[in-house]
């Protein structure tokens, strides 16, 4: 029996970092080598109250905001902000269309 629970803990694992690593290399196609791991240093669990998935969370929401053309630096001050994505992407182009960036 332990060693069934074991075993599913490593799958578990083994499937979370390969997640990860779609997530970082889809971020990085999106920016760049150093934006994958700038979030991956800034949203690390470690750091954090969350978990390794609430970690895993945070790269999907940022690979989210920035498919949404938004850059960068600015989609990961937004995701860090805790606000949902829904909420980032509206208020963000409603900003841009104003006129409110000048990027």
């Amino acid at each position: 029996m332990l060693t069934e629970l074991v075993k599913a803990l490593r799958q578990q694992e083994i499937k979370q970092r390969y997640r990860e690593s779609e997530l970082l290399g889809n971020i990085a196609a999106l920016s760049d080598a150093e934006t994958a791991e700038a979030a991956a240093e800034l949203y690390a669990a470690e750091k954090h109250a969350y978990s390794f998935d609430g970690y895993l969370y945070q790269l999907e929401k940022l690979q989210t905001v920035m498919a949404a053309g938004i850059p960068a630096e600015t989609a990961m001050e937004l995701v860090d902000s805790c606000l949902p994505t829904e909420l980032i992407l509206s208020t963000y182009t409603k900003w841009h269309r104003l006129g409110g960036c000048n990027e």
